[in-house]
């Protein structure tokens, strides 16, 4: 890494090398660690321009400003997009995933109760018949 695009990084993302890309964090820090004076120079005024932006207040849109802006839009020929209530939908999609589960149970359990109940059955059978005497026992 050179000066010049050091320089390009801290105008671009800030004095914060955590905020520039992946990729450059290293050859940025090999870079501040070759020559820290000339480093801290060419951060100097990416510092000053962070602390400025940090102390400047949020810009907050008036409704007539929108207003106007989405009428210039209209007149342009774009529509605007519909909103989509995800919220409600997630609420609601939640809710019937849940039913869904509940009812999922209540029928398997109903069902398999018979299939449990003939299981037990037949191994009650089964090992009567494997203690009881045989036919050819009783013959001899």
């Amino acid at each position: 890494m050179n000066a010049q695009r050091f320089q390009d990084l801290a105008d671009a993302y800030g004095a914060d090398p955590r905020r520039w890309p992946e990729a450059e964090r290293a050859a940025a820090r090999a870079f501040m660690d070759a020559d820290p004076q000339g480093a801290e120079r060419l951060l100097f005024e990416a510092r000053q321009m962070d602390l400025a932006l940090d102390a400047s207040p949020r810009a907050l849109v008036s409704h007539d400003l929108r207003e106007r802006v989405i009428a210039m839009a209209a007149t342009a020929g774009l529509k605007p997009r519909a909103r989509f209530a995800f919220g409600r939908l997630a609420w609601a999609s939640g809710a019937g995933w849940a039913v869904a589960c509940a009812a999922g149970v209540l029928v398997g359990l109903n069902l398999s109760q018979p299939a449990v109940a003939q299981a037990e059955a037949d191994a009650v059978l089964y090992q009567s018949q494997l203690l009881a005497l045989d036919d050819t026992e009783v013959l001899e």
